[in-house]
């Protein structure tokens, strides 16, 4: 680290607001564009860089090795690549959901009507063998060598079907937060 860093950090250790206001005002903008980049919303890019400085203050002990600069874009990446991994977790548990609402079905499940046609729809406007593989699988629950054997066609082929269906449900799907509000009711009420 240069001295005019080590003096800084030093100055923010000792909780010197001036000193963080300081590099606070440094570095906020660069860090701001750089985060950007990567979640491509400027109000989570905000909040990461925010959360950054925060952690930085919490914690004035921290050793840094490199620079201080260095040290709060790595933070910042790091930070981004961890929301990026919670949103691809989301999709999941968006995908797992209509699952459990297509299964629900047979059990008395209250979900919102608007949330099962958008849902139904989207089943509905998939490819002809995609849909039938995908109903018989989650609707009967059938295995997918028995879905091959009935449709006289590969495991394999049954294997990407299914796993094209889910792709376009999760891409039609995207946007409705409900299913996560299901997909946790469900599970709540799986534990009980």
């Amino acid at each position: 680290m240069i001295a005019e860093e080590r003096l800084l950090y030093q100055r923010i250790a000792e909780r010197d607001k001036n000193a963080f206001r300081m590099l606070f005002d440094t570095y906020h903008a660069q860090l701001f564009r750089f985060a950007e980049c990567y979640v491509c919303s400027p109000d989570i890019a905000e909040d990461i860089v925010q959360e950054v400085f925060i952690k930085l203050w919490e914690n004035p002990n921290i050793r840094i090795s490199r620079s201080l600069r260095s040290y709060l874009f790595f933070m910042v990446k790091n930070s981004c690549i961890d929301h990026l991994r919670s949103i691809k977790l989301e999709d999941k548990k968006k995908l797992k959901l209509v699952e459990a609402q297509i299964i629900s079905e047979s059990v008395s499940v209250n979900i919102d009507p608007e949330v099962s046609l958008k849902i139904k729809r989207a089943i509905d406007e998939l490819p002809t063998q995609c849909k039938e593989v995908y109903r018989m699988s989650v609707y009967s629950g059938l295995k997918h060598a028995e879905i091959a054997e009935e449709m006289d066609i590969s495991v394999n082929t049954v294997k990407v079907q299914v796993f094209r269906a889910k792709k376009i449900l999760k891409e039609r799907l995207y946007s409705l937060k409900e299913l996560l509000v299901l997909f946790s009711y469900i599970i709540t009420k799986n534990k009980i």
